[in-house]
């Protein structure tokens, strides 16, 4: 799964981070940025302290990939012998 992390500056100072699941795409630093200043410009979330995503600082795509040890689940097409 790949997951899109944006980190952006509060309005009081402390980095916040806001993700998205499932990205697909060939996402850059080009494509990325514009969207987070735009973010940021609208002003949408908001707490007491004031804005919570006003200036971009970082984007990141992580990549996970899941192993499966074993699942009884998962019934197999092997037969004991």
């Amino acid at each position: 799964m790949k997951k899109l992390e944006l980190t952006f500056k509060s309005e009081n100072g402390k980095n916040k981070n806001l993700g998205f699941n499932y990205v697909e795409g060939d996402l850059t630093a080009d494509k990325v940025m514009p969207a987070m200043q735009r973010l940021a410009e609208l002003n949408l979330f908001r707490d007491k302290d004031g804005s919570l995503y006003q200036e971009p600082v970082a984007a990141k795509i992580v990549d996970t990939t899941n192993q499966v040890l074993f699942d009884k689940r998962i019934k197999t097409n092997t037969s004991a012998k």
